[in-house]
């Protein structure tokens, strides 16, 4: 009988370990100006993860003009912001002016528009549901 019960609670925790279903998100960028650099993404799960700098999982492709895609995998239930930018020069980082306005291309997800500073969090929130198979957002690099 003992047996029967621990087999019943292992399935039971198995069961419930094994609910919870991983989703992936496809961004499709537009408006790439060229072939030259990479172009970088960085995801983010919840607003502090954001604030903080702490990108959950990051990506990144040789740039081609026009459009791009980057699909980040197997992602947990929850709210998660995408951030890229175009590295023309190969230098790995996103090149600011004196003013601290960006001198290369930029997006966010969900197309959000920045506006003297990053956009809204809650304009860049991409939600994964714990039933969603493949989850899509679109961003627009944004060159100044």
């Amino acid at each position: 009988m003992n047996l029967r019960k621990a087999i019943a609670t292992g399935l039971l925790i198995l069961s419930i370990t094994c609910s919870v279903k991983a989703a992936d998100l496809t961004v499709t960028i537009d408006h790439i100006k060229s072939d030259e650099g990479t172009v970088y993404a960085q995801l983010f799960l919840g607003e502090d993860s954001y604030n903080n700098n702490n990108a959950a999982q990051s990506a990144m492709m040789p740039a081609k003009q026009g459009a791009g895609e980057f699909t980040f995998k197997d992602l947990t239930p929850g709210d998660y912001v995408v951030r890229l930018y175009h590295d023309e020069n190969g230098n790995q980082q996103l090149d600011m002016n004196a003013f601290g306005m960006p001198l290369e291309g930029y997006g966010f997800s969900n197309e959000a528009v920045a506006n003297m500073g990053p956009p809204q969090y809650k304009d860049m929130v991409v939600r994964i549901e714990e039933s969603d198979g493949v989850v899509k957002t679109k961003t627009k690099m944004t060159y100044l």
